[in-house]
């Protein structure tokens, strides 16, 4: 009787110990909206809220026009784990804080550990957009043989013209499986729709006229006040057309 009782004070922790955690998560996608961080888009997984599917847009600089899906695993006590996140691309993307072989994303020159309650996710898609956006700014007072990708760094370097002919054959890579079929069922899964006139042609009007103050009261109260969250890729261009 006494190890039934133990094993059910247990149960209980553990599920307590869950629901805080989901709800810590929680509060980071919220404050990732709060944020409104342009070209970059994640969700955590339905299955699984330590899996978050991601998709980035380049929208200046060497990476301008890139399409890079990428997912981030949070460590099992997320967050009060110092263990960092671990941010892996879905494609070879040339870049010095990304190696070449796993495509993983070295974040440890901006978070040397986790700190809960200071460090934050949507910091961590901010340090994305910051190192895509200058790399060279992103590599300056770090070693080479520090950076993931040293041969990279390298090339960046010394070979400016060549460093960004390889960045175009890698974002026209990414580009051309960007309506694959999803590699999981998961809901979650941000998937694009090719760009169809007659469904997505009203909503870009809408977007181009600023979504004028007279459809916006309606729009909130179909929606409870709240995003839709839908969003679509005019086809050739590879740019999100959004309702947020």
């Amino acid at each position: 009787m006494t190890l039934d009782l133990d094993a059910t004070k247990k149960d209980e922790k553990m599920l307590i110990t869950t629901i805080q955690q989901e709800y810590k998560i929680l509060a980071e996608y919220k404050m990732i909206e709060s944020e409104k961080l342009s070209g970059v888009y994640v969700i955590p997984s339905y299955a699984n809220s330590l899996q978050w599917f991601g998709v980035f847009f380049g929208r200046q600089g060497l990476y301008a026009e890139s399409v890079f899906r990428f997912s981030i695993l949070l460590p099992d006590r997320f967050p009060d784990d110092k263990s960092l996140p671990t941010v892996i691309f879905q494609q070879n993307v040339l870049h010095p804080h990304i190696c070449a072989y796993t495509h993983s994303l070295d974040i440890s020159h901006a978070f040397s550990e986790w700190r809960c309650g200071e460090n934050h996710l949507w910091q961590l898609l901010k340090y994305m957009q910051a190192i895509f956006s200058d790399p060279v700014d992103s590599v300056r007072g770090i070693e080479m043989d520090k950076l993931k990708n040293p041969d990279a760094a390298e090339l960046l370097m010394s070979n400016r013209e060549e460093f960004a002919s390889r960045v175009q054959e890698h974002i026209k890579e990414s580009k051309s499986h960007v309506y694959d079929t999803p590699p999981t069922e998961d809901p979650h899964y941000i998937v694009f729709e090719k760009f169809q006139q007659e469904v997505h042609g009203p909503v870009l009007e809408r977007i181009k006229a600023g979504r004028s103050k007279s459809l916006e009261p309606s729009s909130q109260q179909a929606n409870g006040g709240h995003a839709t969250g839908l969003s679509w890729v005019k086809e050739g261009e590879f740019k999100p057309l959004s309702i947020e």
